[in-house]
This record gives structure tokens, sequence and C-alpha cells, in this order.
């Protein structure tokens, strides 16, 4: 062993007790018990023996791996607040939450928490992360991971690993994993489902324009239902969603047996776009237009989730980010800029999985949100050891009960209120019937040709077989020139 390295394992020892470490008072009685004479000369001194035999700490690539607190020990500069630790993140309340936490545990750490879009994140750490200006944590989707990797922007998560693996959902897991190997940490997931207002059911039930007033479990229950409540006159729709999403209109196509990127969504030469199974699919979209007879530019997040919030419409398809709102519309009160305003009687609502689709199973894409390390840290420990801050219990509370969303934990009695959320439970049932967005950068194509396909034949401006052929055609063309 080297001197150097032999110089940071007995480092590791002096600094590092509990998961509260140093940066704590910890860490002065540690320095004052180290000048107190040869008796703790004598102990380290052991102590660094047992380290070079494996028994405490391991070195890890030139990070040191603390055996019993399972985690690396941070960097000095760090701990003692000589330097801060820069967070990345979309949301200011979400970071200061994460910094706080960690912060609770680590006192003399400084976080920089800015806001920067988790779409804009990779680029930004690719311009500023090599010169010294990026994030050391920052977040993004995990369908960016692809390009993240190209742009070498992502460290490993190294011995954290076996610890995400525990703890977090394997579908989740699996978007961050390369060549077995973690680049990052999902703490958060999504998935669309149908919400519906069961005040209009019943009322339809009483009616006698339903069978039952329990939620249509195909959908072709909903379109025979919208023959008879549908009131185009007066914008009155059956079911809203918003069609020109073709992350939300995947699973037409998946309800016949679609496959992008291959079984397992890596393969950049299989679009796929020109099967049966598409076309199948294709078909059956086009034939929810009377249902929803909007153009798809119409379809829009006020046309969609903010009418249904109005309580005239029975069915929604949407994500966990629409339940603030819709949640406003069944207390019948909305709040604008902390103005408080009743727009009507409020409702009763659920949330259940996608309906059949003629019979057939759809599978929905789940989006991950993703924290990772930038490869360009100074402080690589300290820095690992802030992503892992962002799957701590307390910060998932904070994340599902304040800002609405849904932990990426195998166990959701680790959240309190979590296993007991019916509507958040139903997000998480559907996810079983979920894929999650593919990972490669050629995914950014595939949004581009998809929406165009979809929509082409949404509007009538082109039949699926031709909407098919030019999806085709385009992908080609995009990735033949790398834009």
């Amino acid at each position: 062993m080297s001197k150097k390295v032999r110089a940071i394992l007995l480092g590791a020892i002096l600094c590092v007790g509990t998961l509260a470490g140093c940066g704590s008072s910890n860490q002065s009685e540690q320095a004052s018990t180290t000048e107190k004479g040869d008796s703790a000369s004598t102990d380290a001194s052991a102590q660094a023996s047992a380290v070079a035999d494996g028994e405490k700490f391991i070195d890890d690539g030139g990070i040191i791996w603390d055996v019993e607190n399972q985690m690396y020990v941070m960097e000095d500069e760090v701990l003692s607040g000589q330097v801060p630790l820069k967070l990345w993140v979309d949301n200011e309340d979400f970071g200061n939450e994460i910094a706080a936490n960690f912060q609770a545990k680590y006192p003399n750490v400084k976080i920089e928490v800015q806001v920067v879009a988790t779409g804009d994140a990779v680029g930004k750490m690719s311009l500023e992360g090599e010169a010294g200006k990026g994030a050391d944590v920052f977040l993004i989707n995990s369908d960016a991971m692809g390009n993240a990797m190209n742009a070498s922007v992502l460290g490993m998560m190294g011995r954290y690993s076996d610890i995400i693996r525990e703890k977090m959902l394997d579908s989740t897991v699996s978007t961050v994993e390369v060549d077995g190997e973690l680049y990052g940490v999902p703490y958060l997931t999504e998935s669309i489902a149908m919400i519906y207002n069961k005040t209009l059911l019943e009322q339809a039930h009483q009616d006698g324009l339903v069978d039952s007033a329990e939620p249509a479990t195909d959908f072709n229950q909903i379109i025979e239902f919208a023959k008879k409540y549908n009131d185009e006159a007066n914008n009155k729709w059956a079911i809203r969603w918003q069609a020109n999403d073709s992350y939300v209109n995947q699973f037409f196509l998946t309800a016949y047996g679609y496959e992008l990127f291959g079984a397992d969504s890596t393969d950049p030469e299989a679009l796929n776009l020109d099967t049966d199974a598409v076309l199948n699919g294709l078909k059956y979209y086009q034939s929810m237009r009377p249902v929803w007879n909007v153009n798809s530019a119409d379809a829009t997040w006020d046309a969609t989730v903010v009418e249904f919030q109005k309580g005239t419409t029975p069915y929604l398809i949407s994500g966990p980010w629409a339940m603030q709102t819709v949640e406003e519309g069944a207390d019948g009160v909305i709040t604008a800029d902390d103005v408080d305003t009743v727009v009507g009687e409020g409702y009763e609502y659920g949330v259940v999985p996608l309906p059949m689709v003629d019979g057939n199973q759809p599978y929905t894409f789940s989006g991950v949100q993703v924290a990772c390390v930038s490869s360009y840290t100074k402080y690589p420990a300290a820095a690992r050891a802030l992503v892992m801050e962002t799957i701590s219990n307390e910060t998932l509370e904070f994340a599902y009960k304040d800002l609405g969303k849904v932990p990426a934990v195998k166990d959701t009695a680790q959240i309190p209120g979590l296993s007991e959320d019916t509507n958040i439970q139903a997000f998480l049932k559907q996810a079983e019937f979920s894929k999650a967005m593919p990972s490669i950068p050629e995914v950014s194509y595939f949004w581009t040709v998809a929406k165009d396909m979809e929509c082409s034949v949404w509007d009538g401006t082109s039949t699926p077989e031709d909407a098919m052929t030019k999806a085709m055609a385009d992908y080609d063309a995009l990735r033949a020139t790398g834009q």
C-alpha cells in the first residue's frame, strides 16, 4: 500500500464515526483526542493496520468506503465547509429540502442550490463541467441517460449500488444501469393512468347512460358511453387526454404488441413503426376521434386537465402531475396567486389503471427522475453522499406530500401515507404495466416522428399506412444528419 493511500485511510479513520460524520462537533472532538499524545497515536496506528487489512475501510479507486456505515468517507474540504457542493434541481423547494436534510446530518456542509431544468442539465454539464463551473450533483429524466453517457458527464455510484438496488423499484434501477454499473439514483417514477369523476359516473348510471357507476374496464365502453354523453356544441366530452402527446398515446400501440427499440429498448435499428402492431394501434387511436373530437393542436393541458377540474368530464388520462389540479376541482376551490376562488360544488374522484384497448392490455411509458453525480466533480465521495440523500425517507416524503410526486420505492410503507393513498397506488399499479422510456440517444428522434405520425392520423391529414411510412423515413433522415 502506498504512503498516499495509507494517509487517506488514516484520515478516514479519524474523520468517520457515524452517519452524522465529521462536520459536526465530533470532528473537533476527534482532533482534540488525536493531540493528546502517544496513546492516541498508537490507537491510530493500530486502526491503520486494520484498515490495511481491509477490515473496516476499503480503498475504492481513490475514495474510501466505510464498511460499517455503508458510505464513502467525504472529503474534508466539504465536511468542514471550506468549499460548497453545487446542486442543480428543477424545483427550488425540492433542492432546499435535499440540502436541509443533508445538512441535518452534516451541519458544516454548504450546498449551493441552483435551478436548472432537467431537460437542460446534460447540455449544460457538457459545456460547464470540464471548465469547473458545473454541478457536483444534477437531476435528469431517465430518457436523457443515453445522451449523458455519450457526453461522459456521469459518475458511477460505486458501492452505493447495492443500497440503491435494495430500496428502489427494479424497473427504475434498470434505467441507470450500463454494463452492470449504476450511473445515477432513480428517486421518482411516474406513469399515466385514468382519473375518473365518481360523481358524474353515479349520475350517468342514474340517468341510464351506463350500466354501472364503476369506471370502464375497456375503452370500447367509453366509446359507447360517449355516444350518449357527448355534446360537442357545449364542449362536453366523455373523456379527455392530450392526444397530441406521443408519451401518452404510446399505450394505443403497445396494446397490440408494439416494442420500441426492441424487447430491451436498446436497439436503434428497431424503431418498428412499420409493423402490424403500430397499424392496429393507430386505427384504434383513430377510432377515438369522435369520442374526443378536437384537433390535435387543441388537445392542450387547459383543454384536458383544467377542463376536467371543472367537474363536467367523466374521464381523464393523465399522470400524478395532474393531481393537484384535479384535487382543487374536487374541493370546489382553485388557488391562484394565493387567492382562493370558489368554482363549483366539487366532486368525488378516483384513479384506476388504464382500461383494456379492445380487450388488449395496454402498456404505458413510465418516466423516471434520476439524480446523478458529475464525472467532473472534485469531491466524488461527498457528491455521491448528496445524491443518496434524494432517496432518504425524509426527502421522498417531502416529494410525495408537498410536491405530489411518486417515490420509486419498493416498500411504500417506508413513506408515511403512501401505502394508504389509493390514488397513488393506482398509478403504481399501472406501473406494473409500464415500460421505462428508452434512454438511448435515438429516443429523441422517436418523440419527433411519433408525434407527427399520430397527429396526422388524428387530424385526418394522412392515413395510418402513409403516416407510418413517413415516420420511418423521417427517423432515418434524422439519424443520418444527427439532428
